[in-house]
């Protein structure tokens, strides 16, 4: 983690001055965080993803995703496996997450958000930083339980 943090490649991720040491989360023993490295088919590490979950109101939230690497079909396939985990294995409600406006990564959530029902909630202004300290903006996301499945059931 510490090698990306100031490659421009990687600036949406860390959305100006935050910056955190990378460690898995003891899932069994922190509920409220999940934490996983992604590995591809030989075994090597190519990503991250983790997420909050709001217990009583049961919702993952505060999602973070980073792909290390350029094979974007076995991190898609792993960050859509942690979202159906969250409706089918650990019946939670919503999914909440948010972007960087400008994030490569943007369109793909844009139309993964459509396919599986979801909708984008809103824009939120001046909320993380480009590595020349321009402001950017933050693009939030939700699917609900209810409408994943919905989707799920009709891709059968």
């Amino acid at each position: 983690m510490w090698s990306i943090w100031y490659d421009e490649k990687y600036q949406y991720y860390f959305g100006g001055e935050w910056r955190r040491d990378f460690s898995l989360a003891d899932n069994d023993n922190s509920p409220c965080r999940h934490e996983f490295a992604v590995l591809n088919d030989d075994n090597e590490l190519i990503g991250f993803i983790g997420y909050n979950v709001d217990s009583e109101l049961r919702i993952a939230q505060r999602f973070g995703a980073i792909n290390f690497s350029d094979d974007k079909l076995s991190f898609g396939k792993a960050l859509f496996q942690v979202i159906e985990d969250c409706f089918l294995k650990f019946g939670l409600e919503v999914v909440e997450w948010c972007v960087v406006c400008g994030n490569p990564i943007e369109h793909s959530y844009d139309k993964m958000c459509n396919k599986y029902g979801g909708h984008i909630v809103g824009i939120k202004h001046r909320r993380a930083k480009d590595m020349a300290g321009n402001p950017c903006d933050f693009k939030i996301y939700e699917i609900l339980r209810e409408n994943f499945l919905k989707q799920l059931e009709g891709e059968k």
